[in-house]
């Protein structure tokens, strides 16, 4: 990856601290969605839940694709910004469309609801506004977390024990046992300093792969708890750009969340309106999957009541 100059291109407003970064081979998601997908293929998992463990891989290597894309464009421009955020966003929305018209009787399993023993049934218009919610929100939220080493990579392995733990059919095993072994063999590498990062294709793969779990497993409704630290990184950023162009104010020092609470000042000091909290990268990443873990213990919590 470093002979073919395929490393890690660090943003202009980004942290002086990161660009240390700078170089560090990326795009290591393609090879950790290339083994889950081998692996799965393996286990065979087809006689059961065939439908569920087809939409799952489809969905796994459409958005991992559109990460693809994104890092290599960006590599091949040589800036950190690849494909533009409305194009993002656009690909991404195909993708779900086209999942929904494939699978739609695997997302349109019912949904249970949080802290009940009760379960919903949605009509098939407000079935395709969650499946693209879903598919949105999961992706982009693990790649606006993947600025921190270890980062991305723990929180995926949290929800994905967490998915299996509320969902434990033997399709959805198969498919998430693979997957968290390749995580733990990436977080060898990417660990506090990283000599390997995920890229795009491995954070838009893996949201892809958990937001898939989710609606196959009805789950929908309780992600955003087992997801409780992406929410809050992405609401961060929505808080920030918004507030800044109505106000020119900053509520945050740096937005993605964790950029905040880091020790890294950006190449222009910046006031913000919330105290910024100056700990070390390694603290800031070990403090956010400790509250991950507390959100994955209450949204087990909330999705374990006996189903009436």
């Amino acid at each position: 990856m470093r002979r073919r100059a395929i490393g890690q291109l660090v943003r202009e407003t980004g942290p002086r601290s990161h660009t240390q970064k700078a170089g560090t081979p990326t795009m290591g998601g393609l090879v950790l969605l290339g083994l889950w997908v081998v692996a799965v293929v393996c286990l065979q998992p087809w006689r059961r839940d065939a439908r569920s463990i087809a939409f799952v891989l489809t969905a796994g290597t459409l958005y991992g694709g559109i990460g693809w894309l994104d890092d290599w464009l960006s590599i091949r421009k040589r800036h950190s910004t690849g494909l533009t955020v409305v194009q993002k966003l656009g690909l991404a929305s195909l993708a779900s469309l086209l999942l929904y018209f494939v699978f739609t009787d695997v997302v349109a399993a019912p949904l249970a609801l949080p802290f009940t023993s009760l379960t919903v049934s949605l009509p098939p218009v407000a079935v395709f506004f969650v499946t693209w919610l879903v598919f949105l929100a999961t992706t982009n939220s693990l790649n606006l977390a993947d600025g921190l080493d270890g980062l991305a990579g723990g929180l995926a392995l949290l929800i994905v024990c967490g998915l299996l733990v509320l969902a434990p059919t033997r399709g959805h095993l198969l498919l998430g046992f693979p997957l968290i072994a390749a995580l733990l063999g990436f977080l060898w590498t990417n660990v506090h300093p990283a000599a390997l990062f995920l890229g795009d294709v491995g954070s838009f793969a893996i949201g892809g792969i958990i937001a898939a779990l989710a609606l196959a497993s009805g789950l929908s409704l309780v992600l955003p708890l087992l997801a409780g630290v992406l929410v809050l990184e992405a609401a961060a950023v929505l808080l920030q750009v918004s507030l800044f162009r109505l106000t020119g104010k900053r509520l945050f020092k740096m937005a993605p969340l964790h950029h905040h609470f880091e020790a890294a000042v950006a190449p222009q000091e910046r006031k913000c309106l919330i105290r910024s909290y100056e700990w070390p990268e390694t603290k800031v990443t070990a403090r956010f999957l400790i509250l991950q873990a507390l959100f994955i213990a209450v949204a087990v919590w909330a999705g374990s009541f006996p189903k009436a």
